[in-house]
């Protein structure tokens, strides 16, 4: 094998890991690194080359979704309905791993990952949310504190669901409620 088969070789083991372990994590918090790696179809050793335990493999998850939080930021840039597009995007990635947040509330350094993460999320929120107000679409007292506690608002919908798809239902049901008080009534009309 050459080198460039080897390195093809190991992006496709670790692409197969954490898409193992985003579906894993979509389900259940207790995710055992064995179970990502039989899921993955790669060997232990395999998958410790790549992580060294279940905390560096839900960073990398959560570091991944804010890299595509930011990208999706970048493309939407200067667009009125950015504000929109960031937060339905933000709502669908705490659906899809709603179980990292689980492990966040019980391993301090996957929490402290969650709240670096949650900083970036503010800033790449202050922008679309002021041009959202700005443009008559958002309350004018609306507030990051406020797309917080839409977003707890949201998780808490989501605690009683079961399964994934009645997640997905939970969290975009209480999005559309949540949306329905910070849109100016002139807006809803």
């Amino acid at each position: 094998m050459t080198n460039s088969q080897l390195r093809s070789d190991a992006m496709r083991n670790r692409r197969a890991i954490l898409d193992a372990a985003r579906q894993l994590f979509a389900e259940s918090a207790d995710v055992s690194m064995c179970e990502v790696a039989r899921h993955a179809g790669v060997g232990q050793a395999t998958l410790y080359r790549n992580f060294e335990d279940r905390r560096a493999l839900a960073a990398e998850i959560l570091v991944e979704q804010l890299e595509r939080l930011t990208q999706l930021a970048n493309d939407y840039a200067g667009d009125p309905d950015a504000f929109f597009v960031l937060l339905r995007n933000l709502i669908e990635s705490m659906s899809d791993l709603y179980a990292l947040g689980e492990l966040a509330r019980r391993d301090a350094c996957v929490g402290s990952e969650l709240d670096q993460h949650r900083q970036r999320i503010a800033e790449l929120m202050r922008r679309p949310l002021s041009d959202a107000k700005a443009a008559g679409a958002l309350r004018r007292d609306a507030s990051l504190d406020d797309v917080f506690l839409v977003l707890l608002m949201v998780r808490g919908a989501m605690t009683r669901a079961d399964g994934a798809a009645a997640r997905a239902t939970a969290a975009n049901r209480a999005l559309t409620l949540a949306l329905d008080g910070m849109v100016p009534p002139s807006v809803r009309a």
